[in-house]
């Protein structure tokens, strides 16, 4: 079978490897398709190392390991890439979000492959009737966006402000509205190039109900003047940076969950403690491994909640992998998420 492997600088290569088998308590998975994420991009930007690529996908149970229901075979799944082990401390506590020995496959195997061998207790089957494999592809990301919209705790009619409008950010923006925000307020960096304003553009199919951009606006400024208490709740899927004006544009009392992250000097932020303090506010991590909302990305993919189209821009076969890489990094296309189908 072949496998995907990348590093830097910008490096693809695909590998042959034997077909796994399934041992117990496992399944062998064959892939359908599968979405590139920033990770992915970060890999082929930074890793000096030879790196699987894949996480976000979708495919159809061929074997079984033994204990296993045959059942499952045939069916289609979408596959979660890290999973609690229910044995250590925090899982047996109750709190396997915090689990201190994670089983992932990230490690040695790549979502971009022609099959995975994967824990039966790490697929989740889906009906094809109600959602394509495509769009399943989805999936994982919502599970990401999910978990951020989550631990930001909204409240009906909030008034909400999204840092960043990638896929993830796009996502949340289509949550909060689902979840009976007041208004919800976009920001991104630049409008000026193909990426950038599509981007945006899609933040109001999304239901955002004003738009900014650092390029263009007084980002901090326009949003105090439209809500002069601050926003009820910030989330943040941005660079780190963005933090110091979620921390200025919250209210008192409010929350600022935060999904970003910065693999440069970018990690380091200031921001005015006293106003932190005083405001009392919170500032929550949000970091989805293990995840545990797949039952609800799916549920929302089934009732088409968010349009689907709209959040996918690009698909390509497994053998035009270089140009799909290369449109996902680009800044001069229109692309959102892009997807490589077998």
């Amino acid at each position: 079978m072949k496998v995907l492997f990348g590093k830097s600088p910008f490096q693809l290569q695909w590998r042959d490897a034997p077909v796994p088998k399934p041992q117990s308590g496992q399944v062998l998975v064959r892939v359908e398709a599968g979405g590139i994420c920033g990770t992915d991009l970060h890999f082929l930007r930074n890793n000096e190392d030879w790196t699987p690529l894949g996480h976000e996908v979708v495919g159809i149970i061929e074997q079984i390991g033994e204990g296993v229901d045959d059942s499952l075979i045939g069916k289609s799944v979408i596959i979660e890439n890290h999973a609690a082990c229910g044995v250590c401390k925090q899982c047996k506590n109750g709190s396997s979000l915090y689990c201190e020995n994670l089983t992932t496959y990230m490690t040695n195997q790549a979502g971009f492959s022609d099959y995975l061998v994967i824990r039966q207790d790490m697929v989740h089957v889906y009906d094809k009737k109600r959602i394509d494999f495509i769009h399943a592809c989805l999936a994982e990301p919502l599970t990401v966006a999910l978990d951020v919209t989550l631990r930001a705790e909204l409240e009906l009619n909030d008034e909400v402000v999204v840092f960043g409008p990638g896929p993830i950010g796009l996502m949340v923006v289509r949550l909060a509205k689902l979840q009976g925000a007041r208004r919800v307020f976009l920001v991104g960096s630049k409008r000026s190039t193909p990426r950038g304003a599509y981007r945006l553009e899609l933040g109001k199919q999304m239901g955002a109900d004003l738009i900014l951009c650092y390029e263009e606006n007084d980002v901090v400024g326009e949003i105090l003047n439209a809500i002069p208490k601050g926003a009820d709740r910030v989330i943040v899927t941005a660079p780190p940076k963005t933090i110091t004006d979620a921390i200025q544009v919250s209210r008192f009392g409010g929350i600022v969950a935060f999904n970003g992250i910065e693999y440069g000097e970018g990690s380091q932020i200031t921001f005015d403690a006293n106003e932190f303090h005083f405001k009392k506010l919170q500032l929550r991590a949000s970091h989805a491994i293990p995840n545990h909302y797949f039952p609800i990305a799916i549920d929302l993919l089934n009732r088409h909640d968010l349009p689907l189209e709209a959040l996918l821009s690009h698909v390509f076969p497994f053998n035009e992998a270089e140009k799909a890489f290369q449109i996902a990094s680009s800044q001069q296309e229109k692309v959102l998420k892009v997807v490589l189908k077998s």
